[in-house]
């Protein structure tokens, strides 16, 4: 037994293992007795070495173990399509700016109030922007640099009006945001900087 083996284990590893015993029986590698014997084992296992000891003789030639201890990953939100950062404005504004991170995946709700996203000094994870509007009666704009471009052509306007004053194609290197939905009685903005923009940030650099 190594120092490895009496390291204690966790609800993600034991799920991990339940699901290595789910993909053997799916293979024929074990029967459903096995099956329900080994989960209930997984279930109860404390350490790394109850776990190893309940998939030892299911791990294939030269590939490594199965198991991996480690630390919960913990992601932010906007990083996948069914987890996107929600941003909803009810009676109280919603602002984004100065140097933030835009994810690839953005929920905007203006049930009331306005959502706005200032990204002049933002920096974009992923080329494409997808941006879902929702119905409300506020404003969603969008303030984008010089090469960031907008695709609102999924967006349906509803009662609202959506007002372009960006390209449509990025500039080489610079992300497209993707806008689609509906604004029901809100407006959807998106502009390049103005003259208060370039004020409010000289003044604060």
């Amino acid at each position: 037994m190594t120092e490895r083996d009496d390291l204690r284990v966790g609800h993600a590893e034991r799920d991990a293992a339940v699901a290595d015993l789910r993909e053997a029986h799916a293979a024929g590698r074990i029967t459903v007795a096995e099956l329900d014997e080994r989960t209930a084992a997984a279930r109860q296992a404390r350490t790394v070495g109850d776990l190893a000891a309940v998939l030892a003789d299911l791990r294939l030639p030269d590939t490594p173990a199965p198991l991996q201890v480690r630390g919960p990953e913990i992601v932010d939100p906007g990083f996948h399509p069914s987890d996107p950062l929600v941003l909803r404005a009810g009676f109280t504004s919603v602002k984004r700016r100065d140097r933030w991170v835009v994810p690839p995946y953005i929920r905007a709700h203006a049930v009331v109030d306005d959502i706005l996203l200032d990204c002049l000094f933002a920096t974009a994870e992923s080329p494409v922007v997808d941006l879902e509007i929702l119905p409300g009666a506020g404003t969603v704009t969008l303030i984008l640099p010089d090469g960031w471009a907008v695709n609102a052509d999924r967006l349906s306007g509803g009662m609202g009006s959506v007002r372009l004053k960006v390209a449509s194609e990025p500039s080489w290197g610079s992300p497209l945001f993707l806008v689609r939905g509906t604004l029901g009685l809100g407006d959807f903005k998106a502009r390049g900087a103005n003259r208060w923009d370039k004020r409010r940030y000289r003044l604060d650099r």
